[in-house]
Parts: C-alpha cells; sequence; structure tokens
C-alpha cells in the first residue's frame, strides 16, 4: 500500500461519497490515482456514446467510458450534475456519486452540522402517477439533486431529486406503485460523518 505525501497542488483532490462510503481521492499528473492513501493505475478512454446508451437514458446524454484500473476493465457511462452530483453506470450497475474538492466538502460538512437540530423533510409525491424507477437504495448516501425515483405521470417521466444531502432512511415505493399526490416516498436521516 503506497501512502499520499505529495504536497498540495501536486495533483487534484477529492472528496467522494459513494455507496454510503466517503473516500478522499487524488488524481496524479502521471496518471497515478491514490484513493484512501492506496495508489492505483487508472486510465480512461472516451468509447462511443451510442454503445453506452441505457435504458430510460437517452442517447448522447452523459459519457461513455472504458475505465482501467489496476489492470481490470470496466464499462462506465458517467453524467455529472449540480453541486458535485453524479450518475454513473458501472458494468451495468447504476450508482450515484458525489465529487466535491475537499474545500466544498468542508463547506458542506459545517453546513449540514449547522442545521443539524432541522429534520430532513421526507419525498413526497408532488403529483399522481406511477413509480417506474426508484435509482437508490436504503442506507445510500446521496446528495443534494442525485435522482431519487423516477414517477410517470401524464405520459411523462419526472426525475425526483435529493432536496440535500442525506442518507436514504426508507423507501416506501417500488417500480409499478401508483402513488397519490403527497404520498411519502422516501424517509431520510443524516449523513453518518468520519
Amino acid at each position: 500500500m503506497t501512502h499520499s505525501n505529495a504536497a498540495p497542488g501536486s495533483g487534484a483532490r477529492y472528496v467522494v461519497t459513494l455507496l454510503g462510503g466517503r473516500h478522499d481521492v487524488e488524481v496524479r499528473p502521471d496518471g497515478t490515482v491514490v484513493i484512501d492513501g492506496r495508489a492505483v493505475h487508472a486510465s480512461l478512454v472516451s468509447t462511443n456514446p451510442a454503445h453506452s446508451a441505457g435504458r430510460g437514458r437517452p442517447s448522447g446524454s452523459g459519457t461513455g467510458c472504458s475505465l482501467l484500473l489496476d489492470g481490470t476493465s470496466f464499462a462506465l457511462w458517467a453524467r455529472g450534475g449540480r453541486g458535485g452530483a453524479w450518475e454513473l453506470e458501472l458494468d451495468g450497475r447504476a450508482v450515484s456519486a458525489e465529487v466535491l474538492d475537499p474545500r466544498a466538502h468542508r463547506v458542506r460538512r459545517l453546513s449540514a452540522k449547522a442545521g443539524a437540530g432541522a429534520k430532513l423533510a421526507p419525498l413526497k409525491a408532488p403529483m399522481p402517477g406511477l413509480v417506474v424507477q426508484v435509482a437508490v437504495d436504503e442506507g445510500q448516501v446521496v446528495a443534494a439533486g442525485d435522482t431519487l425515483l423516477i414517477v410517470e405521470a401524464m405520459k411523462m417521466e419526472n426525475e425526483l431529486r435529493a432536496p440535500a444531502a442525506a442518507t436514504v432512511k426508507r423507501l416506501l415505493a417500488s417500480p409499478g406503485d401508483a402513488v397519490e399526490k403527497g404520498q411519502v416516498l422516501v424517509e431520510f436521516s443524516e449523513v453518518d460523518e468520519r
């Protein structure tokens, strides 16, 4: 295991929240990526977006890539959103991630602590409709703006997004469920910071 002792400015640094965990990541100019102090070799090659367009995903939205990580190849599709939110598909598995520089992460963490006394409001259906997709799992950490569910109403698919950084405490809807306006779909709890 290699530990990063690099001086600031020698590479791009990020705080990545993925699958419920927080990771410190540095991308060095030589192509080495240091994840939580462990150096790995990584390369990313863009692929034809037409090959990476999956179900429910419009062709051309996001980027299709081939990720080579320590000699293992993965098919990767990624689309960035606001506030450091990323929608990813890694070898067919959909996941959400939050990628922030260390300063933005500190600001977000301090803001969350300042509002810690306030209870996180549950996500409610804004209109009657049919749940087409649930994009998160219970226990998953989500960032503000992450897609949680897709509800079809009046022949249109509506992405319901996380109002704030939180942990998905309980999912109260499944694909195929008919929901009424105001029905609670997702309950949240505070993000457990290390």
